[in-house]
């Protein structure tokens, strides 16, 4: 370029510049002299609140919850408690409670075991919704367009398929327990050493509960698409709380599971079973069998009833023939109504045992052991939710002296189970994968077990004077509260308002309002 070239360019650019700045200072000239501005608005809730914690973690914990919306399904505003402080009830079952963000709730494992199709390897960081895309590629199974997970190739050796492939989700399982508790679980620690263990196993969204953690895993996919929000949620239309899966109906899944999909792509010529201590467990891994348009019924039940018996949707599922044989009833008399000094002489206290263990686990074994899973080459799918970590920890801690009881039955059936896998499709001709839903904090600090009626007082002390508000905060786990914004707005008294307020108190570390959970999510990528 000549010298004269360039002088010209150069003139056009500072030409251009001279436009651009005229432009600018006609504009704001034009905005002085037109009608007064409005009055100043308040900046968002967000900025009005003072936070202690670190911006980057508040931002992250609002991306959980964002992962975690569903519309008409979560609440108005959402909480997270200061580090090790957990919000629970009286009841002496769930003298602990989880949901929280942090790392103790957090934390989960991640293992895939079977040679010759997974690949001994320790790696990094894992999701639950990758579970179910990665178990999708071991048995060919199309891909789902709503999976927000990956396949986990690292793990997966070679192309051959296995016959049957099992997903335990061990409930409340925090990982650490594998280190911690490792001279009590010989199976699960041997398994770890031989298979593809992810290190840093993480759940992604809030709140950390059962009924969201297993649709998670079932379905690939986060709450926003699949629906499950909570494990109780209010009904507005009714003006009532309700179940995750109200009446056991699975259509509340707004999104397919991999077993939706097998059971599709085979026609229903693959045995698929689902087994759980809870229908929020059990419906959230298998999906709606025949409930769905082309489906076909599949084999599911969870534990239910007075005598700790087995129950089923009829239209979705077909309930297994043996089954009927067992109830807890039966296990508890006969122990004599005890286990380790505690009374476990109902369907609730009975499942915080290593009884309820193994009665869960043998009666899956049993399940199992009457199908043909197996038999052919189709792969079948087993889910699988043990519930005896979760309510052993709820009622006496992750530290606990039960605790490692437990966990030690637990393990004792995990190697049943695998010796089983063996007898129905062959060595070498199954994978299985563990992974958790949640984990547990432990013993909290001085006055960091905060019970539900206390913040409702508080609450109440401060707002309902003007209007009772609160619809539903009967939940600890879920971290929400159920609002009626009528009657806020009605008062003068925004979500923001009740956000800051609960921010304010010792027990809480963030709160958000519905409105910024939905503005976070908008800017969620897939």
């Amino acid at each position: 370029m000549s010298g004269i070239e360039r002088g010209t360019g150069l003139q056009l650019l500072a030409m251009v510049r001279a436009a651009l700045l005229l432009t600018v200072l006609l504009g704001a000239a034009c905005a002085s002299s037109s009608k007064p501005a409005p009055a100043q608005q308040p900046p968002p809730a967000a900025d009005v609140r003072t936070p202690g914690t670190p911006r980057p973690a508040r931002l992250a914990w609002l991306d959980m919850f964002a992962r975690g919306y569903f519309p008409g399904r979560s609440g108005q505003v959402f909480v997270v408690p200061k580090e090790g402080w957990f919000v629970t009830t009286p009841d002496p079952l769930y003298k602990f409670m989880h949901g929280s963000p942090w790392r103790y709730d957090t934390h989960i494992p991640v293992l895939f075991y079977g040679a010759p199709f997974v690949r001994a390897s320790t790696q990094g960081h894992a999701e639950q919704q990758d579970v179910a895309p990665t178990v999708g590629a071991l048995i060919g199974a199309p891909s789902i367009p709503t999976y927000t997970g990956r396949v986990l190739t690292d793990a997966i050796a070679g192309s051959a398929k296995p016959r049957i492939v099992t997903v335990f989700v061990l409930d409340s399982m925090r990982s650490d327990y594998f280190d911690k508790y490792a001279s009590v679980m010989p199976t699960l620690s041997r398994m770890k050493k031989e298979g593809a263990w992810f290190s840093d196993g993480q759940t992604q969204v809030l709140p950390t509960v059962t009924g969201v953690g297993h649709a998670n895993i079932g379905t690939g996919s986060d709450p926003r698409f699949h629906g499950i929000v909570v494990n109780n949620l209010f009904n507005r239309s009714t003006g009532k709380p309700q179940e995750a899966y109200d009446q056991l109906d699975t259509r509340e899944l707004m999104a397919l599971t991999l077993a939706d999909t097998w059971n599709l792509a085979t026609d229903g010529k693959a045995v698929i079973i689902g087994h759980g201590g809870a229908i929020r467990a059990t419906a959230g891994l298998v999906g709606r069998g025949a409930c769905l348009i082309g489906g076909k019924r599949i084999l599911a039940a969870s534990y239910g009833g007075a005598d700790g018996g087995w129950e089923t949707n009829p239209a979705c599922y077909t309930m297994p023939e043996v089954l009927k044989g067992f109830s807890g009833r039966k296990v508890w008399e006969a122990a004599g109504g005890t286990w380790m000094g505690h009374d476990i002489a109902s369907a609730q206290k009975f499942r915080a045992s290593s009884l309820f263990q193994k009665y869960e686990a043998e009666a899956l074994l049993a399940v199992v052991d009457s199908t043909t899973a197996g038999a052919d080459d189709i792969a079948d799918l087993i889910f699988v939710n043990m519930k005896g970590p979760d309510y052993t920890s709820h009622a006496h801690g992750p530290d606990s002296p039960e605790m490692p009881v437990t966990l030690a039955e637990l393990d004792r059936q995990i190697a049943a189970y695998l010796a089983l896998m063996d007898k129905k499709a062959g060595p070498g001709r199954h994978v299985t994968a563990i992974t958790a839903d949640h984990g547990q904090p432990g013993v909290p600090p001085a006055g960091g077990r905060v019970y539900l009626e206390d913040v409702i007082a508080q609450l109440n002390k401060r707002f309902a004077a003007a209007v009772p508000f609160i619809n539903y905060y009967n939940d600890a786990a879920n971290n929400q509260l159920h609002l009626d914004t009528a009657k806020l707005q009605a008062a003068g008294i925004s979500l923001s308002d009740v956000a800051a307020f609960l921010e304010g108190l010792e027990a809480f570390e963030a709160a958000y309002t519905e409105d910024e959970v939905r503005a976070a999510q908008a800017r969620l990528r897939k």
